[in-house]
């Protein structure tokens, strides 16, 4: 992986290379949590993901907002991304990060939130992170937006995938899972909109076009909605043990709300049913299942 040209920090204001780091540092409000947005498989800047996310968080007086710009990896073969830039990158990733609380940031402030491999990534750089500093430093929180499937999990693991032991509290969003998302939990909370597998409300069936991305891009359209505080309601979601027991009005007490204001304290499997156009969240509504 070549350093000197791919990985560069991008406010939507101002780009850095990863090697100004000091000067990145420097421009950020240190009284706000500071988000590390991570894009996935053949995306950039100017991709739609990248820009509806970048617009939510405009929308908030209370973070600084950090785009990784990784794009000349993420647009390799995947498997070479997987065995090679992704791990490469998150150790590079990790260094920088340690150099940047060296040099004022606050790590307890920081979120990094990833969609598909970049959700992969996230937890690679959190995991990084822990190791490189020798069990000292941790990440407080890493948010997963359908974190990449295909040779992350079972026997298929090259590397190993997104997990709660990545960051202090680690929630992911499943829309499409086992197709291009993780189909099982393994982060501090899981959130499973509408079942968490394709079609998501809204969408087509996938199966019958294979290369639909509509229930996997659904993770960053719920993100994003949740960040802007645009629509009053919120992602009111409830544990249960599943899906179906969720339909059948079969739940557990514990509530939390999905997305950004997901609280850390959140533990388990919890599920939601969400409108099939924006805004997407139910609030209250969305914790009983409605045929539609």
């Amino acid at each position: 992986m070549e350093q000197n040209h791919t990985d560069i920090f991008s406010d939507q204001e101002d780009v850095y290379n990863l090697s100004d780091s000091k000067n990145l540092v420097d421009k950020l409000d240190s009284t706000k949590t500071t988000v590390l947005y991570m894009h996935g498989l053949n995306e950039n800047i100017n991709s739609e993901s990248v820009q509806v996310i970048a617009e939510a968080y405009s929308e908030r007086s209370d973070t600084n907002l950090i785009i990784l710009d990784w794009s000349q990896l993420a647009e390799d073969n995947y498997l070479s991304l997987v065995l090679v830039n992704l791990q490469q990158l998150a150790q590079y990733l990790a260094t920088v990060l340690l150099e940047m609380f060296d040099q004022g940031l606050d790590i307890v402030k920081l979120h990094i939130v990833g969609h598909s491999l970049g959700g992969q990534l996230a937890g690679n750089t959190g995991r990084e992170i822990l190791k490189q500093s020798n069990g000292v430093k941790k990440i407080k929180r890493i948010s997963g937006l359908d974190p990449a499937f295909p040779l992350f999990y079972f026997n298929a693991g090259i590397i190993k995938h997104l997990s709660k032991d990545d960051a202090e509290s680690v929630d992911a969003i499943h829309t499409d899972g086992f197709r291009f998302g993780a189909p099982i939990s393994t982060c501090t909370a899981d959130f499973y909109p509408n079942g968490g597998t394709a079609p998501q409300p809204g969408c087509q069936n996938e199966m019958l076009n294979p290369i639909d991305l509509c229930s996997h891009q659904r993770s960053w359209w719920f993100w994003a909605e949740s960040v802007s505080d645009r629509f009053p309601e919120k992602f009111n979601a409830v544990a249960a043990e599943n899906w179906i027991l969720f339909m059948l009005n079969v739940k557990k007490p514990d509530k939390a709300v999905m997305g950004h204001y997901c609280p850390t304290t959140a533990r388990g499997n919890y599920y939601l049913q969400t409108n099939g156009e924006t805004p997407f969240a139910r609030g209250e509504k969305g914790l009983t299942y409605m045929y539609m």
